[in-house]
C-alpha cells in the first residue's frame, strides 16, 4: 500500500530500522523535522502514528493470510514506540542477517553456499535506500547503508575470487573504482582479476594510478597488502590468496586431547538412570569396529544437556580413543545464526585433523567425508545445541564407530536411528545437592530454605546454578533471604541471573527461534491459569482452530517449550510460564483471551453437568451466556456419556479451579460465579469441599453486589450443601437458610425445595431428628407436587435415614424400597446405591448380619465409576462390620483403613468418627482392648468437635464395653450411662435401644461374676 505523505513514509522508515526497539518522541521528532522541530510536533507524531497503526492494520487484513503469524503493530509504551514485528519481514534486516550468515560460511571454508546466500541479500537491494526521504537523518542513515552495502559487497567479491569468477568482477570492480578511485582493496581485487585472466599489463597499470591518487590527495604510500600483490606480480611469483585445494584425506587420528572450546565443566547431580540411556553397552565399549547408537539428548532450555553430554564423553574418552571433537552447532547463540549443514561438516572435519585446505567444497563430498571419519573411528564427537534434525543428519553416517552425543532444544523427531534421551528436571534431592555443591557446605546448613529455593527455580539445574553463584557472590545474604527474593510476585527471572547470564536470556533465545504465530500463542499460554492443559482450551485462548492449535502446540512442544505429560495433554515449566507472562500480551486481546477460554470452560463443564448430573437442580445459563464464537470448538471435545463427561471432569478439574478463581481477580466475576455454578455438581459428588467453599463463597458475593437474589440464592445453596459436607454446621445453616427466604421472597419453589432439603440434612447431622424429619416431609410435598419423582426419590432416602434413627424400621424399609425402584427407574446408579446401601444398614442395626453383608458385597462388586468413591468407602465400612471377627479380622481391618484415609482425605470429620467407632467395636471382639479404646477416644473426640451426638453416644458405648471387657464396672457404667442419656436426650431411639442392651449385658455379667464369687 502506497504511503503518500513523507513525514509518515519518515517515521515508518525510522520505526522499522529499529524494529523491536523503543524510540522516544524526541528521537522520533529529530528523525522527521531534524534539530529544530515545530511546536506542533508532538501532535502531529501522534497523528501519523495513528495513520500507520490504521495503515497496518488494512494490509494485515488485505493479505488475507491464514499462516499463524503475528502482523506488524506499533505500541505505545512510557512516551515510546515500538514498531513489533518480524524483523525479517524488513528487507533491511533480512539483507544483514544474509550478509552475516554468509560471513560465517565463509569463515568455514563453504564459499558456494556463502556466495548463493549473498546472491540473495542482494536482490534485496533495490537501488538508493530512504530514495526520496529528506532531511539530515535520512542523509545520513542512507550514508551508512551505503557503507555496509559496499562491506558485504566486497565479500561477495572476495568469494568470487576464491572460487575463480574473476572474468564476471572486472567490469563491477572497474565501475565501483570510478567512485572510490583510491580504495586499496578494489584495486587489489581488480589486479588479482585481470593477473588471472591473462592481462598482466592491464594489471600492472592499476597500481601506479592508485598510488598518484594517493600521494595526490592523502600524501600517502599504499599498505603492504597492495605493494606486495604489485611486487609478486611483478618478480612472476604466485598470488597471496586462496591456494588451490589438494584431495582431501583423512589424517591418521590424532592423539585425545581436550578440544579447545569445550564449555567450562559442569556439575553433573543424580542423572544416574539418564546418563545409563547416554552411554553405549560394554559391547560397543569395547569391540574395535562395532556399531555404536547415536545418543540424542533432548531437553528445555536450562535442563542439562550439555552438563550431561560432556560428563558421558569424558567417562567414554578412554575406550573412544581416536579423538574428542565438541562443535557447538549454535542452534542457539546470541545472533549468530546456526550452522549450516555444510558449515558443520566443514569444522567437523577441521577437527577431526584434516586440513583445512583439502576439505572439499561440494557439500556431498563434505558429508561423504564426515560419514567416512564417524565411521573409521573410535571417537567420541558431542555435537552440541542442534537447531533440527536437518542439521545433523548429513553428517551421521549409518553404521558410526564414534560416540556421537547430539543435545537439542528440539525433539529431533527426523533422526530415526538415533536414541532419545529425554531430561526432565531434577529431583528435589539432586537439586539441592546441585545448590549445596555450588555454594559450599558452610553456607547450606538450612535445609528448609534450599528446599524452598530450588522449588522456586523449578528444580532446573541452570536456575538453581544461577541462584546459587549470586547467592555465593553475596556473603551477606542468608538462605532464607534468598528464599524470599525469589518468592516475590513474578520476580523470579530477575533473581535468578549473575552478572554475565541470566535465566530469562537462555529464555530467550529459544523464544526468538519461534515464528510470530508460535511466539503469539507462547505468550497466551503465560495467562492459563491452571497447571496443565488440553488442545480444545488452548485452541479457546489461542482463538484458531483445533488443527491450527495443535500444529501450533506441536512446534512448541519440539521446542521443548511445553511438556506433554500424557497423550495431547501439556504443562509449561513454571519458569517458562513466568518468562511468558513477562513478554506480556496486549491489554485487548488478554481480556479476548480470557472470554474466549472462559466461554468454553463454561459450555463444556455445563455440558458435562448434564450428562452426569441430569436431575440436578440448576439455573440454565442465561442468554448472554450462550454459545459464542466457542460453539465450533466444544464440538471437537469427545463427550457424549457420563463416562466421557467424569474423564473430562477429572482431567480438567484443577484448571477450572484455577480459572474460576481467576475470573474473580480479573474482573469478570460473573463468569466466574457461572462457572461455580456448573461446577457444583461435580464438587460435591467428588468431595472437592474446600475448593468449592472458596469458588461458592466468591459466587454468593459476586450476585450480592449486583442485587441478583435469584442467583445469590442458588450459590448460597451450593455453599451451604459445601459446608454441610466438610462438618461446617452452623455456618452451612446460615448461608442455607438466607437462601431459604431469599428463594421464597422470589416466588422459587425449587430452589426453596433444594435449600429446605440441605437443612433437613444438616439438622439430621447434627442430631436434631424429629425437626430434621419435619423438613424433610415438607420437601417431599413440594417435590410431589411438582411431580419430580427423582428428587421426591433423594428426599426418600434422607427421610428414611431419619425413620431408622428414630427406631422406625419398617417405615424406613418402606420408603427405601419406594426410593430405591425410581433409582432404578431414572438409571440413577449413585441414588440406588444409596438406597441399597442404606437398605443394609437397617438390617446392620437390627442384627441380620447375614443380609446386610449380602447387600454391601453386591453393591461393591457392582460399583462404577458413577459411585463417588466416598460413598464406596461408606459401604466398605458398613461390610467389615458384617464380618465374623476374629476368623476375618484382617479383612475388617482393611476394609476399615481404606475407608479411613478417604474419609480423611476428603475431610469428612462425621464419617471418620463413625469408621472409628466401627474399627474400635472389631478390635473388641477381637479381645485387642486398648487398641479399641484409642479409636473410641479418637471417635469421641472427632465427634464433638462437630458436634454430633450419634457418633459421639455410640463413641462413648464403645468405651463403656472396653471397660467392661477390662473389668472395670465403675468406669463401664459411668460411659454407658452418659451414652444413653445423650442418646435419649437427642432422641436417637436406635443407638439408645443399643446402649440399653449394652447396659443390661453389663449388670448381667456383673451379676453372675458377683453370684459365682459367693
Amino acid at each position: 500500500m502506497a504511503i503518500p505523505s513523507d513525514k509518515r513514509r519518515q517515521l515508518l522508515a525510522a520505526l522499522a530500522l529499529e524494529v523491536g526497539r523503543p524510540l522516544s518522541h524526541t528521537s522520533l521528532a529529530y528523525r522527521l523535522w531534524g534539530e529544530d522541530p515545530p511546536p506542533s510536533a508532538l501532535t502531529s507524531l501522534y497523528s501519523h502514528v495513528s495513520h500507520l497503526r490504521a495503515l497496518l492494520r488494512r494490509a494485515a487484513q488485505a493479505t488475507g493470510t491464514k499462516e499463524l503469524r503475528e502482523p506488524p503493530t506499533i505500541d505505545t509504551r512510557s512516551h515510546t514506540y515500538t514498531l513489533r514485528a518480524d524483523p525479517l519481514l524488513i528487507d533491511w534486516h533480512r539483507y544483514l542477517d544474509l550478509s552475516d550468515q554468509a560471513g560465517l560460511l565463509a569463515e568455514n571454508g563453504q564459499d558456494h553456499q556463502a556466495r548463493t546466500v549473498l546472491s540473495r541479500a542482494t536482490s534485496l537491494w533495490c537501488g538508493e535506500p530512504l530514495a526520496g526521504l529528506p532531511g539530515t537523518w535520512a542523509q545520513t542513515t542512507r550514508a551508512a547503508m551505503a557503507d555496509q552495502h559496499f562491506t558485504t559487497t566486497l565479500r561477495r567479491i572476495e568469494i568470487d575470487l576464491r572460487i575463480g569468477r574473476f572474468a564476471e568482477l572486472i567490469p563491477e570492480l572497474t565501475a565501483l573504482r570510478e567512485d572510490r578511485p583510491t580504495d586499496e582493496r578494489l584495486a587489489g581485487h581488480l589486479m588479482t582479476a585481470l593477473h588471472a585472466v591473462g592481462r598482466p599489463a592491464d594489471a600492472l597499470a592499476v597500481y601506479p594510478a592508485v598510488v598518484r591518487l594517493l600521494r595526490a590527495h592523502f600524501a600517502t604510500e599504499p599498505g603492504e597488502q597492495l605493494t606486495r600483490l604489485h611486487q609478486c606480480m611483478l618478480r612472476g611469483e604466485p598470488l597471496p590468496g586462496t591456494p588451490k585445494r589438494a584431495e582431501a584425506v583423512l589424517a591418521p587420528a590424532p592423539r585425545t586431547t581436550e578440544p579447545a572450546d569445550v564449555p567450562g565443566r559442569h556439575r553433573l547431580i543424580g542423572r544416574e538412570d539418564d546418563l545409563r540411556r547416554v552411554l553405549p553397552g560394554p559391547d560397543a565399549r569395547h569391540a574395535r569396529g562395532g556399531i555404536v547408537t547415536v545418543s540424542a539428548i533432548l531437553g528445555m532450555p536450562g535442563v542439562g544437556k550439555t552438563t550431561l553430554a560432556l560428563h558421558a564423553a569424558d567417562l567414554m574418552r578412554e575406550h573412544f580413543p581416536d579423538g574428542y571433537v565438541y562443535l557447538n552447532l549454535r542452534a542457539h547463540v546470541g545472533n549468530q545464526p546456526p550452522l549450516t549443514p555444510e558449515a558443520a561438516g566443514a569444522l567437523l572435519l577441521r577437527r577431526m585433523g584434516v586440513p583445512a585446505t583439502t576439505i572439499p567444497l561440494d557439500a556431498d563430498e563434505v558429508f561423504a567425508l564426515c560419514a567416512e571419519a564417524l565411521s573409521s573411528r573410535r571417537a567420541v564427537v558431542v555435537l552440541d545445541d542442534a537447531s533440527n534434525a536437518a542439521q545433523v543428519r548429513p553428517l551421521l553416517p549409518p553404521a558410526p564407530s564414534a560416540l556421537i552425543l547430539v543435545t537439542s532444544r528440539q525433539r529431533l523427531t527426523e533422526l530415526p536411528d538415533a536414541r532419545p534421551v529425554f531430561l526432565d528436571v531434577l529431583t528435589v534431592d539432586d537439586a539441592a545437592a546441585l545448590f549445596t555443591n555450588v555454594v559450599g557446605p558452610e553456607r547450606s546448613t538450612d535445609t528448609e530454605s534450599i528446599i524452598e529455593i530450588v522449588e522456586r527455580c523449578g528444580h532446573l539445574p541452570l536456575a538453581i546454578e544461577l541462584a546459587a553463584s549470586r547467592f555465593k557472590a553475596r556473603p551477606s545474604w542468608t538462605l532464607g533471604h534468598l528464599a524470599r527474593r525469589l518468592s516475590r510476585k513474578n520476580g523470579r527471572l530477575a533473581e535468578i541471573r549473575t552478572n554475565s547470564a541470566s535465566i530469562a536470556q537462555v529464555f530467550e533465545l529459544s523464544y526468538r527461534y519461534l515464528s510470530a504465530g508460535q511466539r503469539s500463542a507462547f505468550r497466551l499460554l503465560g495467562l492459563y491459569p491452571g497447571p496443565d492443559f488440553g488442545v480444545p482450551a488452548a485452541a479457546a485462548l489461542f482463538g484458531r482452530s483445533i488443527d491450527e492449535t495443535d500444529e501450533v502446540l506441536e512446534a512448541l512442544l519440539n521446542c521443548h517449550l511445553i511438556t506433554e505429560i500424557s497423550p495431547e495433554r501439556y504443562q509449561l515449566h513454571d519458569l517458562l510460564r513466568e518468562f511468558a507472562v513477562a513478554l506480556g500480551v496486549e491489554q485487548n486481546q488478554r481480556e479476548a483471551a480470557a472470554r474466549r477460554l472462559l466461554g468454553f470452560a463454561l459450555h463444556t463443564t455445563d455440558r458435562a453437568d448434564h450428562l452426569l448430573y441430569p436431575h440436578r437442580s440448576r439455573t440454565p445459563l442465561p442468554d448472554d451466556r450462550q454459545l459464542d464464537d466457542t460453539f465450533e470448538l466444544l464440538g471437537e471435545v469427545e463427550m457424549n456419556s457420563p463416562e466421557s463427561a467424569r474423564t473430562w471432569l477429572e482431567a480438567e478439574h484443577a484448571g477450572l479451579i484455577a480459572l474460576t478463581a481467576h475470573a474473580h481477580r480479573t474482573g469478570l466475576a460473573e463468569h466466574g460465579a457461572w462457572l461455580a455454578h456448573v461446577l457444583a455438581g461435580h464438587l460435591d459428588a467428588e468431595a472437592y469441599w474446600s475448593e468449592a467453599q472458596d469458588l461458592h463463597r466468591a459466587a454468593v458475593a459476586h450476585w450480592r453486589s449486583q442485587a441478583n437474589d435469584r442467583q445469590e440464592a442458588r450459590a448460597l445453596i451450593d455453599l451451604g450443601a459445601t459446608l454441610a459436607n466438610a462438618s461446617r454446621y452452623e455456618p452451612a445453616a446460615e448461608a442455607l437458610e438466607r437462601s431459604l427466604a431469599l428463594a421464597r421472597a422470589q416466588g422459587d419453589p425449587d430452589a426453596a425445595a433444594n435449600a429446605l432439603n440441605l437443612l433437613g440434612r444438616l439438622r439430621w447431622e447434627q442430631t436434631r431428628l424429629h425437626e430434621a424429619l419435619t423438613i424433610q416431609q415438607e420437601v417431599l410435598a413440594i417435590r410431589e407436587e411438582q411431580g419430580d419423582q427423582w428428587n421426591a426419590a433423594r428426599c426418600m432416602v434422607n427421610i428414611g435415614i431419619l425413620h431408622r434413627s428414630l427406631g422406625d424400621e419398617e417405615s424406613a424399609l418402606t420408603v427405601y424400597n419406594v426410593a430405591l425402584s425410581l433409582a432404578q427407574k431414572f438409571n440413577d446408579r449413585a441414588l440406588e446405591f444409596r438406597a441399597l446401601n442404606n437398605i443394609g444398614e437397617v438390617h446392620l442395626s437390627a442384627g441380620r448380619n447375614a443380609m446386610a453383608r449380602e447387600i454391601f458385597e453386591r453393591i461393591l462388586d457392582a460399583a462404577d465409576d458413577a459411585i463417588p468413591s466416598l460413598n464406596l468407602s461408606v459401604a466398605r465400612a458398613n461390610l467389615a462390620e458384617t464380618l465374623e471377627i476374629p476368623n476375618e479380622l484382617e479383612t475388617a481391618l482393611a476394609l476399615y483403613r481404606s475407608a479411613l484415609t478417604t474419609f480423611r482425605e476428603f475431610g469428612t470429620v462425621r464419617h471418620e468418627a463413625d469408621g472409628r467407632n466401627g474399627l474400635g467395636q472389631t478390635l473388641l471382639a477381637a479381645g485387642r482392648h486398648e487398641e479399641a479404646r484409642e479409636q473410641h477416644e479418637l471417635a469421641l473426640e472427632l465427634a464433638r468437635s462437630i458436634g454430633t451426638g450419634r457418633e459421639q453416644a455410640a463413641a462413648l458405648r464403645g468405651l463403656g464395653r472396653c471397660e467392661a471387657a477390662a473389668g472395670n464396672q465403675p468406669a463401664a457404667l459411668a460411659y454407658l450411662t452418659a451414652a444413653v442419656t445423650l442418646a435419649e436426650q437427642v432422641d436417637i431411639a436406635d443407638e439408645a435401644a443399643r446402649i440399653r442392651s449394652a447396659l443390661a449385658e453389663l449388670e448381667s455379667r456383673f451379676s453372675y461374676d458377683r453370684h459365682s464369687s459367693k
